[in-house]
């Protein structure tokens, strides 16, 4: 799990535009856009589109990895660099603990 997480958190950290929140060092942590909500759920919606996932929270995208993420990892970090450049405008509204985020 840690070789996994050390993988995404890398990755995210190198990603201009990309910022992970606090120092995570295990297997859940959160990272968002630089730039703003709008941008980090356009970036979610995004990586959505190419079957990732990601948990929504008022201060960004969620991300869990387990040992099974391991194999993958280097495929996420390349899905996500491709949104972070690539991503349309936000596509909506979501629900959260707190109530609605626009």
């Amino acid at each position: 799990m840690r070789d996994a997480t050390r993988i995404f958190r890398e990755g995210i950290a190198s990603t201009d535009g990309l910022a992970v929140t606090g120092d995570p060092d295990m297997s859940v942590f959160e990272f968002s856009a630089t730039a703003g909500a709008d941008t980090t759920g356009a970036i979610g919606d995004f990586m959505d589109d190419r079957g990732w996932h990601l948990d929504r929270q008022q201060g960004g995208l969620h991300l869990m990895a387990s040992p099974g993420h391991l194999a993958v990892a280097a495929d996420f970090v390349t899905d996500l660099a491709d949104a972070v450049a690539h991503h349309g405008e936000n596509r909506g509204r979501a629900a959260t603990y707190g109530g609605i985020v626009d």
